[in-house]
């Protein structure tokens, strides 16, 4: 983790397609299984990793999360592994 993230960055919530939100942490868990070692993301990884789940048996599309948990989850995946969203 780099960059700090200004507070009132950190409070913005964004609506995220359940899909989307699986591919994203798809991909962040096959980087972290290639490298095979532990993450500073890992506490954000399960966290959104839960609320995924909990979306997709209560059959919701979306869920709103702080713009910087995703920024956060980004900035842990290799250049070029995310696509464009």
């Amino acid at each position: 983790m780099g960059k700090s993230i200004p507070a009132s960055r950190q409070r913005e919530l964004v609506e995220i397609q359940v899909s989307t939100l699986k591919e994203r942490l798809n991909q962040f868990y096959d980087s972290r299984r290639r490298n095979q070692t532990a993450d500073s993301q890992d506490g954000l990884f399960e966290y959104l990793w839960d609320l995924k789940e909990l979306a997709l048996m209560e059959g919701r599309a979306s869920v709103e999360v702080p713009s910087a948990w995703l920024e956060e989850l980004d900035s842990s995946l290799p250049c070029g592994a995310l696509r464009a969203h």
